[in-house]
């Protein structure tokens, strides 16, 4: 995945998007840390984000654009 590619826990997706229902990537379950609030989750819910404009984001595939 692209670093503008974030994982997001299922409590920041809610809190930014009460009324939407997040698709979730179902594959290996690997622990992910929220590009908002730092804490760890298997949510599986990825937004695309810049990873300057997150709190945590990703650093993992820096090299890809």
């Amino acid at each position: 995945m692209s670093n503008w590619t974030q994982p997001l826990c299922e409590r920041c997706w809610f809190s930014e998007r009460p009324d939407e229902i997040p698709t979730r990537f179902i594959g290996q379950c690997t622990v992910e840390r929220c590009c908002m609030c730092g804490l760890e989750t298997i949510a599986g819910i990825f937004v695309r984000r810049d990873p300057a404009t997150v709190p945590f984001p990703d650093g993992e595939d820096e090299d890809d654009y």
